[in-house]
């Protein structure tokens, strides 16, 4: 894949509508209707297996991009004022360099870059709840739902770069939620096997289109501090 900035205008375009039909917007769908219904922990734990994976999938896209997202923006304007707020809380709270990021996102951990004490598989039940609702509830999943009603209108390129910047913002955000956390995909997933056939059905019906789909205010139970 081309690295983001060297993308001529149909590339981009073609990356934007990609990214806005990750997989990992699907299974955010599905975990935040899990939330939603105070799903058994299983379920829970088996459906964020496929939302973590589904983030990784998603910054692959996004690796290559190291330019300043705010750089070049009219200052002043409201959404450089929100995206100079949102930078500055992730350069605040981010601990790692993106080498280390990527090796994370490979199961894997730099000799500096210390594994997080905290293990998302050993969190207690409400604890682990509520990182699961403060991930669905992320900054990202809204922007996304701007850019798909963006992409209908057969933006300008100066729209697109502008919406590019609100989602890789917004991805950053994403990152530093996790960055306080370990997880390994294989562990803790030894589920009952009527929780395995019941999040199978599941995606069935979401992809079918039969699945109850669940608005972003219905399950966003932590409260913004960017909006």
């Amino acid at each position: 894949m081309p690295n983001i900035t060297q993308m001529n205008a149909t590339e981009f375009r073609e990356l934007l509508h990609t990214l806005a039909n990750e997989e990992l917007f699907k299974s955010r769908e599905r975990l935040a209707a899990l939330l939603r219904k105070n799903s058994p922990q299983e379920a829970l734990e088996a459906e964020f297996f496929h939302f973590h994976g589904d983030y990784v999938d998603f910054a692959f896209w996004l690796e290559s991009y190291e330019e300043d997202p705010l750089d070049g923006l009219t200052p002043d304007t409201p959404l450089t004022k929100k995206l100079k707020r949102q930078r500055e809380y992730v350069l605040a709270n981010r601990k790692t360099t993106l080498k280390e990021r990527n090796f994370r996102r490979m199961g894997l951990y730099l000799n500096s870059d210390p594994m997080p004490e905290k293990k998302i598989t050993e969190l207690p039940p409400d604890e682990y709840r509520t990182l699961l609702r403060s991930l669905v509830a992320q900054e990202l999943f809204p922007v996304r739902e701007r850019l798909v009603a963006l992409l209908k209108q057969n933006p300008t390129d100066r729209a697109l770069d502008l919406a590019f910047r609100e989602l890789y913002v917004a991805y950053e955000l994403l990152e530093v939620a996790f960055e306080d956390y370990h997880y390994d995909p294989d562990e803790g997933l030894k589920f009952r096997p009527e929780f395995a056939e019941e999040l199978e059905q599941r995606v069935a019906d979401h992809e079918a289109g039969e699945a109850e789909m669940v608005t972003l205010e219905e399950v966003a139970s932590v409260i913004n501090p960017f909006q």
